[in-house]
């Protein structure tokens, strides 16, 4: 009696083993595009890969393309390939030059062609090509006059297109609120300029800038260290060094947490008292049409038992930059090891960085650090 149950589960159990899943076709073909979102001018690949059934994998010597209207053809010749292939299935990729093409979608078609046959296809897709589109960064303006040494922040813009562009400024916002922006400017193709980022309103060091370009126009912030030269004196500043400004994508949606560091203090600094130690600030930019509240807490990059990080408030107007200078760092881990991350949350649309700043007693060294808020990578 035993037997005759057990006998049928076995077999069941067999078959269910023997039956084979569902098998890929191959070859398999996907379909992408350098750049990845291409523009009329462009000059655009095709970037094929997928699963070969051997190791006689697409190469660019059995490759050809075609065009017609708004079709591209790929087709991999393997009429009278010579030499045995190996019988594992194989990833491959290819790149496949196009060059430009004009606006609108173009459908891939990828074929194979063997011996005394038809060319057979092997996998299909389509790519949209969409004339360039202008986007809006934000970026930090900054001047701060000294006795000696002025500090004062350069925008300079590459048009890395083969037509004349325009580079707009949205507006522009200080601690008072809006502000009159500086004039745009107009770029020839493959062309340069430095763009006006620092002239701002008595009493004011530090705007907010809306930068509006179209895309492939290549824009870099700096802050600036320059010799300070007494007026009258036939004499060009000299730079006494850069450091990169961020150039922010968009603006952080209110309620969001933004994080920024890492912030750290030297082992010398640490032991000395606080007047030898650099000081850090924090910039709040409130994109909002109402005041904004920030909370504000630092975290030791290596946490360890104790009491959470106290959190800290902060006011900024509407439509307003404010620079928080010269934080407490009694309740912040800069002394950590690894340093300090800040987390900024606010309840307005918002950007923020934070910036710090050495006792100038090492000649020959910049002595600025920027930290620019992030929410991702």
């Amino acid at each position: 009696m035993r037997h005759h149950t057990t006998l049928p589960i076995l077999l069941l159990a067999l078959t269910a083993v023997a039956s084979p899943a569902a098998a890929q076709t191959l070859p398999s073909v996907s379909i992408a595009t350098f750049p990845a979102a291409p523009a009329p001018g462009d000059e655009i690949v095709l970037k094929l890969s997928g699963e070969w059934p051997d190791g006689c994998v697409p190469e660019t010597g059995r490759t050809k393309l075609t065009t017609s209207g708004t079709k591209l053809h790929v087709n991999f010749n393997y009429s009278g390939i010579p030499g045995p292939c190996t019988a594992a299935v194989t990833p491959w990729a290819l790149d496949v030059p196009v060059g430009p093409l004009a606006a609108g979608t173009w459908a891939v078609e990828v074929t194979r062609t063997r011996t005394f046959t038809a060319p057979e296809p092997i996998g299909s897709g389509s790519i949209s090509v969409v004339p360039l589109a202008a986007a809006t960064v934000y970026v930090p303006g900054f001047f701060a006059p000294g006795a000696s040494v002025s500090m004062a922040s350069t925008l300079a813009a590459y048009n890395n297109t083969d037509k004349d562009v325009t580079i707009a400024f949205a507006g522009a916002w200080d601690g008072l609120g809006a502000a009159e922006p500086p004039a745009d400017a107009t770029v020839g193709p493959n062309g340069a300029t430095v763009l006006d980022s620092h002239t701002l309103r008595a009493g004011q060091h530090v705007q907010m800038l809306a930068i509006t370009a179209p895309r492939r126009v290549a824009l870099r912030a700096t802050l600036e260290r320059l010799e300070t030269v007494p007026e009258g004196l036939a004499k060009v500043p000299e730079s006494l060094g850069r450091l990169e400004l961020p150039v922010f994508g968009e603006l952080f949606p209110a309620g969001m947490t933004a994080v920024a560091g890492d912030v750290s203090l030297s082992a010398s600094e640490c032991a000395e008292g606080a007047t030898s130690r650099r000081r850090v600030n924090l910039a709040l930019f409130n994109a909002g049409d109402a005041p904004a509240t920030f909370r504000v807490s630092a975290v030791s990059a290596t946490p360890g038992p104790g009491l959470l990080p106290a959190e800290k408030e902060y006011a900024v107007p509407a439509a307003s930059i404010v620079q928080f200078n010269d934080l407490s760092l009694e309740d912040l881990p800069v002394c950590s090891a690894g340093g300090a991350w800040f987390r900024i949350t606010g309840d307005q649309p918002f950007l923020a960085y934070l910036s710090t700043v050495r006792p100038e007693t090492l000649p020959g060294v910049l002595p600025y650090e920027i930290f620019p808020a992030k929410l991702d990578r």
